[in-house]
């Protein structure tokens, strides 16, 4: 049994990665993709969730933002030899003490971490969240997700944040064993980007 954390900082798309990847498994999606193996879902939880009013006082009821406040999971067992896996994915609000929690005990009781950035943001914030947190293990996976959003030169732009990442966690003595790009969400024109959701998770755990 292998158990992932997807570990980043608010809104990276830890949820919508791993929502996705449950679509793909009740759709039988997940047999068509690259390394693809028929797996069943045995359990989802995402209860994690919560809608934290946002605005004025007179604007509270309507704007609303949903975020993770305990840790979503996903368990779901490989047909062939009956192994089982689980993915959790907590939220990034570590100012909250909750969430920091999660994040903490997740940090700590995954075998496998999958450090998720969104190609939407500012690099630094997001590493600021791996700065605190502790518990890592030698080597780690990356997901660059949100891919759909930037509207630029992409080849040049992974080149440059790969770096990036690389550099943050070499300093940290962290090992990447390999980068997938994703998109989290169901667009049109990105189906490649949907299946390396699929592709990315099958590799980590039954690869193990």
């Amino acid at each position: 049994m292998v158990n992932v954390g997807l570990l980043g900082d608010i809104s990276v798309g830890k949820t919508s990665i791993l929502r996705l990847f449950v679509k793909y498994l009740n759709k039988g999606d997940v047999e068509k993709v690259e390394g693809g193996k028929k797996c069943t879902v045995v359990k989802t939880d995402f209860s994690g969730e919560a809608t934290v009013p946002q605005g004025d006082k007179e604007d509270k009821l309507n704007e609303k933002e949903t975020k993770t406040i305990h840790p979503n999971r996903l368990v779901f067992r490989e047909d062939e030899g009956g192994k089982a896996h689980t993915i959790f994915a907590p939220g990034g609000d570590r100012q909250r003490a909750v969430v920091k929690m999660g994040i903490i005990t997740i940090s700590r009781i995954a075998t496998q971490i999958i450090a998720v950035f969104s190609l939407d943001r500012d690099m630094k914030t997001q590493f600021e969240f791996f700065n605190d947190v502790r518990f890592f293990p030698d080597s780690i996976y990356v997901c660059l997700n949100k891919i759909d959003l930037y509207k630029g030169d992409k080849a040049a732009k992974l080149d440059e944040i790969k770096k990036q990442i690389g550099d943050f966690f070499n300093k940290r003595k962290i090992k990447i064993n390999d980068f997938f790009v994703t998109c989290g969400e169901t667009i049109d024109g990105f189906d490649d980007f949907n299946n390396h959701v699929a592709e990315m998770i099958l590799k980590i755990t039954t690869s193990h």
